[in-house]
């Protein structure tokens, strides 16, 4: 499969789990690891484990202004 860019995630969506990323759409979210690449090869069986991007969404962004 074609690697693609790595779209936007949606903090307030995805905040504090697990997003597998495929051809540059998120296919599969969930809090556990093992879970959510389940999902992903049941969606795209064909997908190598090098195609299925994985990341950790943080729960929230901190800003710290500095004056």
């Amino acid at each position: 499969m074609k690697r693609d860019i790595t779209p936007v995630i949606n903090v307030k969506k995805y905040g504090g789990q697990q997003v597998a990323i495929v051809g540059g759409k998120i296919v599969a979210s969930g809090i556990d690891t093992t879970e959510v690449l389940k999902k992903a090869k049941r969606k795209f069986p064909r997908a190598t484990w090098r195609d299925i991007l994985l990341v950790s969404v943080p729960k929230g962004i901190t800003v710290v202004y500095r004056i």
